[in-house]
């Protein structure tokens, strides 16, 4: 399937939800990774297909992010593509009706197994009861992680964002 016919399929389920999120919505996302659960995006990519359209700065083109700066520069070009408005935030900021705000970590980790290092990306989000809850990997489950979310993964926070779909 052609990069465009998915990124419209993504907007299309996005503009079906209510925002902000529920946690309770978490079936919806059984073989999605944290992106594309952050986003409310029910849309399922073939997770083996050449260029996983969940991939940061996928959507948008943007090559692989080597580091927090360039990781946001994905991300905000990412939302752009889909027609999400985005600004940054505070852990504290309330969300307004038809908002929702999600955290950006990036970072390396270390693979013992294959001995290098792995450039990496998550994602959590904050649901309407102001809890934060992610998706931990894509065959993962969702978690609730209360209301902090700094310390749902080992990389580094670049920052937190919030969204609302252009238009509405």
């Amino acid at each position: 399937m052609e990069k465009e016919r998915k990124i419209q399929l993504i907007r299309e389920s996005i503009k079906q939800n209510r925002y902000p999120l529920n946690y309770e919505w978490r079936s919806l996302y059984a073989d999605s990774n944290c992106y594309s659960y952050a986003l409310g995006s029910g849309y399922k990519e073939d997770r083996h297909s050449e260029e996983y359209i969940y991939n940061l700065g996928c959507m948008s083109g943007y090559d692989p992010p080597k580091d927090n700066k360039e990781a946001e520069e994905a991300f905000m070009s990412d939302m752009q593509v889909l027609g999400i408005k985005v600004k940054r935030s505070n852990l504290g900021e309330e969300i307004q009706e038809g908002e929702w705000k999600v955290a950006l970590f990036f970072g390396y980790y270390f693979d013992d197994y294959f001995k290098i290092a792995f450039r990496d990306f998550h994602f959590a989000r904050q649901n309407i009861n102001g809890n934060w809850s992610n998706k931990e990997f894509i065959d993962g489950p969702v978690k609730e992680l209360g209301s902090i979310p700094e310390y749902c993964t080992e990389l580094e926070l670049v920052g937190y964002y919030m969204l609302k779909v252009d238009g509405s």
